[in-house]
């Protein structure tokens, strides 16, 4: 509030018996007499000429100031709670105010009162309590609105006041701001998190798929070395015109390896000779052999040292070279014969021999082809994959696991038959879960657990497998197996929130053309499962199966899980055996899908 406002300019005795003129008055300003009694009496405002007060029962005279006023006043003392009981209202009121003229001069003669203020205050305090209790305190424009309508006619408050052109403002206190403000800021984070999440998430699902795709060309790069160089690399030589092929600009390198490998050929040489001259020496000296075969079993020796350690044959002596005696059909050559079959003497007594001459001849090394492995020998690996629905109520999920820890229990205690498999386990909701990585299942591999979680995606399901087979694919392909085309075992107790946008999902995952790695799909549905959906999703009319509608959604999915137990069990020991076939039958009970249209 302002400094106090008086409306009583002045308060005088009424004259008596005296013929003194009147005293002038603004226009503004009304006279209003007393009597002795407390009444009052404003003639229009006017004063009364003196002749007319002589006996007049009027004691005082007041003059009153008819001018209105203006203010602005802050409802602090009793602040106005919100609706949850703790946070504050600050609230403003700017207002006019004046005497209801003539008649309201009487009144505030009458009231006694000296400062208008204090009844101002206390009605617009009255007329504003309680009001913010139905208001949030994110609601001060609701509040403003209520209480300026409250205050919209002109209001006679007492005292002949009349307050007039009354505007509210309303806001929270600094405490109810800084509350907001957090408010606020969260939810801008929030926002802004919501909208970041979209791109920050395409963006990791491209740099999973871009990885992806660098790795399958790591790999296949990687075997196309392998399986280029793998019999290539036979000398140290080899390996410095590898390095030379594949580090083109780096010759330096190559003639530095090459400068070495010499060094290291001279070095060993030198202590060759050194341990053959002791040795022959020792011979001598044992009288084992002549003094003048010294040098012809030192240079033999020396030679046939060299070409072991891959040193190039020293060249033939002047004069015809002996011809290398033929091998019998079917054996091998001295390079590739166990130790002892080959000797490095004639017997004594042999054709064209000296009784304990040396033999002179030299064997050169015959380098044999690689093993090639047939075809037939590579084992075939089947790649399993199943796709289970875990927004299923929990009993179905508890049947799920019992079926998966029973699959897990049985390929561990048949190692032919996991040999021949390769497992993967996929949780679908509302985002596709790996459960079970594709491995080979042993006692060692950790039994999958699938989890209830809401929601139901195809779509991300199918994106998820076109991103897994490829790798998975690759890797076992580069173990040196024969990976037959992936089989998908899918089990849906539901409609997808995602519409039909799956079908171009599942389009690039089964399309051969553009995806060699398509699998076969057997799809399964029970409980809410669409009859249609499932078929389209099944590779093959006969491959797609619907429990019966009445049938408990529990009982279809124990019938399921042991179908798959013994279906996987079943392929695998084909596998093991040499055959490929996989058996159409569903599980039992389940009808086609087709005929639950």
């Amino acid at each position: 509030m302002s400094e106090a406002v008086v409306l009583t300019l002045s308060r005088t005795p009424v004259p008596k018996a005296t013929l003194a003129p009147t005293k002038a008055r603004s226009p503004h300003v009304a006279v209003v007499y007393a009597t002795a009694a407390g009444d009052v009496m404003c003639f229009d405002g006017r004063p009364v000429p003196s002749t007319r007060l002589w006996f007049s029962r009027y004691r005082h005279r007041y003059e009153v100031d008819l001018r209105g006023f203006s203010g602005e006043a802050r409802v602090g003392r009793n602040p106005l709670v919100s609706s949850d009981g703790v946070h504050l209202f600050d609230v403003r009121v700017s207002f006019e105010c004046g005497l209801n003229g003539p008649k309201g001069a009487e009144e505030w003669v009458r009231s006694g009162l000296v400062d208008a203020l204090p009844t101002v205050h206390w009605y617009i305090t009255g007329v504003c309590r309680g009001a913010g209790g139905g208001f949030g305190i994110e609601d001060a424009a609701g509040l403003e609105a209520e209480l300026n309508a409250r205050f919209a006619e002109p209001a006679d408050i007492g005292a002949g006041l009349i307050l007039s052109d009354v505007r509210v403002a309303v806001r929270p206190d600094a405490r109810s701001l800084a509350f907001l403000d957090t408010l606020l800021e969260a939810e801008r984070r929030e926002r802004t998190g919501r909208a970041e999440h979209v791109p920050d998430l395409g963006e990791q699902r491209r740099s999973i798929e871009l990885g992806a795709i660098r790795q399958e060309a790591d790999i296949a790069a990687a075997l196309q070395r392998r399986n280029a160089f793998a019999y290539l690399l036979t000398s140290a030589e080899d390996l410095v015109n590898q390095h030379l092929a594949m580090h083109p600009t780096d010759t330096a390198g190559a003639v530095e390896m090459r400068m070495r490998l010499e060094s290291a050929r001279a070095a060993r040489a030198e202590q060759q000779e050194t341990q053959a001259m002791t040795l022959l020496e020792l011979l001598v000296n044992k009288d084992m052999i002549l003094p003048g075969d010294l040098n012809t079993m030192r240079d033999q020796f020396l030679g046939l040292a060299g070409r072991a350690a891959g040193a190039a044959p020293p060249a033939a002596l002047p004069g015809p070279a002996a011809a290398a005696p033929a091998l019998p059909a079917g054996t091998t050559t001295p390079w590739a014969a166990p130790l002892g079959t080959e000797g490095t003497w004639q017997p004594a007594g042999a054709p064209g021999a000296l009784p304990g001459a040396p033999d002179t001849r030299l064997y050169e090394p015959t380098l044999a082809a690689p093993p090639v492995t047939p075809v037939s020998a590579v084992p075939l690996t089947a790649l399993v994959y199943l796709v289970l629905d875990e927004s299923l109520d929990t009993p179905c999920l508890d049947e799920l696991n019992r079926g998966l820890r029973s699959l897990h229990d049985g390929l561990s205690a048949d190692p032919a038959v996991s040999a021949a498999l390769r497992l993967c386990v996929v949780g679908m909701a509302g985002d596709p879960a790996v459960r079970l990585g594709l491995a080979r299942v042993g006692p060692g591999t950790r039994t999958p657990i699938l989890l209830r979680r809401s929601g139901l995606s195809y779509e991300r399901a199918f994106r998820s497998l076109r991103t897994l087979l490829p790798q998975d694919v690759t890797l076992v392909r580069a173990e040196g197996a024969r990976v037959l085309r992936p089989v998908v075992f899918l089990l849906s107790g539901g409609k997808p929130a995602d519409g039909e946008e799956w079908q171009d999902a599942l389009h690039g995952l089964t399309d051969e053309a553009s995806h060699s790695s398509a699998p076969r799909i057997i799809a399964c549905g029970l409980g809410e499962a669409d009859p249609l959906a499932i078929s389209r999703i099944a590779s093959r009319p006969e491959l797609a199966h619907m429990a019966p509608r009445p049938s408990e959604p529990v009982a279809a999915a124990h019938t399921w899980a042991v179908f798959v137990r013994d279906r996987v069990r079943d392929y695998g020991r084909r596998l093991a055996a040499g055959g490929t076939e996989f058996g159409l039958a569903g599980p039992d009970g389940f009808r086609p899908a087709g005929d639950a249209l």
